[in-house]
């Protein structure tokens, strides 16, 4: 089932009735549909505003549009860089994200005067303690604007919390817990504390005073 796309000529209209300087566009993937992408960013440039919205990493592969998306005023993008585990990548259908081209990613991006928040989740079956710290340094070494780190949360009604109540796994249900900040499931190759405290620790390395330094020069 094709996806709802608002018609740019509706959306261009919107900001200009609003006298809009700046527009969050909250697609999940603004680049999904590239003919559509092309379009809106092509009539953005003459309001000559600033947008953030969401895209993944194939983006950065695909510099006519990365180009367009920076001339028709893109200032930052939020991406699901998801893990720096091949392995999670594939079982979770993300093969198009390359964790040895991240560096790359955030390259082109800040080489176009576009931030980039990137996220990572923590937690997926192929994780052991250590890519907790690791996914951190990356995140500050390659100088990603914002790292955001989430712990993999099996929300009620999804295959994911399915999957692990049938293997006897979800530890509790204090929905409130299920915030994306706190183990609710038994981890596969780490323990809830090694999991938790990890999460807890990449925060620390990513936000420490010299990470931030490190990632304005």
């Amino acid at each position: 089932r094709k996806p709802f796309q608002k018609p740019v000529e509706d959306i261009i209209a919107d900001i200009r009735s609003q006298k809009s300087r700046r527009a969050i566009f909250v697609d999940l993937n603004l680049i999904s549909d590239s003919t559509y992408a092309q379009k809106l960013f092509t009539a953005l440039i003459p309001l000559n505003i600033q947008w953030f919205g969401l895209a993944t990493t194939l983006l950065a592969n695909d510099l006519p549009l990365l180009d367009l998306a920076a001339r028709s005023g893109c200032r930052g993008l939020l991406m699901g860089m998801e893990s720096i585990n091949s392995k999670n990548l594939a079982q979770n259908h993300k093969r198009f994200n390359d964790p040895e081209n991240y560096a790359t990613v955030v390259e082109r991006l800040h080489e176009r005067k576009i931030a980039l928040q990137g996220c990572f989740v923590f937690g997926l079956d192929e994780d052991t303690p250590d890519i907790l710290e690791r996914t951190a340094k990356l995140a500050v070494e390659i100088k990603i604007d914002l790292p955001r780190f989430a712990i993999v949360t099996p929300f009620p009604g999804t295959p994911l919390y399915q999957q692990l109540e049938s293997q006897g796994r979800i530890l509790t249900r204090n929905w409130e817990l299920y915030d994306g900040q706190h183990v609710v499931f038994q981890p596969s190759r780490m323990s809830v504390d090694e999991l938790q405290q990890g999460n807890e620790r990449a925060w620390k390395i990513a936000y420490s005073w010299r990470s931030i330094a490190t990632r304005l020069r």
